[in-house]
């Protein structure tokens, strides 16, 4: 069991890395990885997340996603990202922080701010390395604001490669909007519901990681461009759904600019996958950590794939991992090592 854990969580990293290269390529960072194919949206929060957590293990991601967010992390939701990270735990808490702070104050992106918090003004030597392993940090001296984290990093200047996100490729189509029309929750709603299907306000929230309460006004307002169709049917006792019960639709002809009249890609549950395969690489310890028993690490993924189960479920995931209840903790380490890695090259 030793030897699959080991080679389970080497091939999920290896799998997880390669797909956050293929996410930051479409995006625009200087890469080699090939695009993303059309029919997913792409995520930039959770991919912003998810790299604050594994990327730690690939430098050279994690400086290019950097240079990225330095010329074009306007196009980035940083209310969203925030309850991103508080919703599902995805993410390094103290990489984040850095991660603003510097944006914040190097590349003249002040709003950034708001995901710093505050710095722990740790000592060099009680600080940990940025990247596990590696000791680039002491070649250049350390850089102060990964340093006020807790963090050690050599100092940071970007190479200034990475380019704007391409408006033809359909994954991008989230920042394309941002940047018409402004970085708001307007676009992730216009996103999810360009290909037609009615849904509720709260699974609206629910999906694009917005506050519930927020979302509900902001639709009701949106029903007044009479784009934004809401029918509103009366239940058996002819009262009016309101709230959190109330549909939405869009038809999907009135947004077809977007994609020059091919079919819309389709909204994703990046953050509950990235999730999921982050619970694996941090379950299972790696090669120069203490082995954890089995049954532990089986116990540590169970509760990933509960707290992420809903979102796996609705998009038809559940069965392609083949993740059932009331296996033994064995079956399911099995299982996930089989599926999981493949269906993340795939992705």
């Amino acid at each position: 069991m030793d030897t699959l854990l080991k080679s389970f969580r080497a091939d999920v990293l290896e799998a997880s890395l390669a797909l956050l290269w293929r996410q930051w390529c479409s995006l625009g960072v200087a890469g080699h990885a090939e695009p993303m194919a059309d029919g997913r949206l792409l995520d930039p929060e959770a991919l912003v997340l998810a790299t604050t957590s594994l990327g730690r293990d690939e430098p050279r991601l994690f400086e290019e996603a950097l240079d990225w967010l330095s010329r074009y992390g306007s196009l980035l939701s940083l209310q969203r990202l925030k309850n991103l990270q508080t919703g599902t735990g995805l993410g390094d808490e103290a990489v984040l922080a850095a991660v603003g702070e510097w944006l914040a104050t190097s590349s003249g992106q002040p709003r950034w701010k708001a995901v710093a918090g505050r710095g722990r003004n740790v000592e060099s030597r009680a600080a940990e390395p940025l990247h596990p392993g590696s000791e680039d940090w002491a070649r250049d001296g350390l850089d102060p604001v990964f340093l006020a984290h807790g963090l050690r990093r050599r100092l940071f200047t970007p190479r200034g490669m990475s380019r704007a996100p391409d408006p033809s490729l359909p994954c991008n189509l989230v920042t394309t909007l941002r940047a018409l029309i402004g970085v708001s929750a307007r676009a992730e709603v216009i996103l999810l519901l360009a290909g037609g299907a009615a849904e509720h306000a709260s699974e609206i929230a629910r999906l694009t990681g917005y506050a519930p309460r927020t979302l509900q006004a902001l639709l009701q307002e949106m029903t007044l461009s009479g784009r934004l169709l809401s029918p509103e049917p009366a239940d058996r006792s002819g009262k009016i759904r309101r709230g959190a019960n109330r549909r939405y639709q869009l038809r999907s002809g009135d947004w077809s600019f977007l994609t020059n009249g091919k079919t819309a890609p389709v909204w994703f549950p990046w953050a509950a996958v990235l999730r999921l395969a982050l619970a694996v690489v941090r379950s299972i310890p790696g090669p120069e950590e203490k082995p954890k028993h089995s049954v532990l690490v089986s116990s540590r993924l169970r509760a990933a794939v509960a707290g992420s189960g809903r979102d796996l479920a609705a998009a038809g995931l559940l069965s392609e991992l083949d993740l059932r209840e009331g296996v033994s903790g064995e079956e399911l380490i099995r299982t996930l090592a089989a599926r999981l890695p493949p269906f993340l090259r795939g992705l």
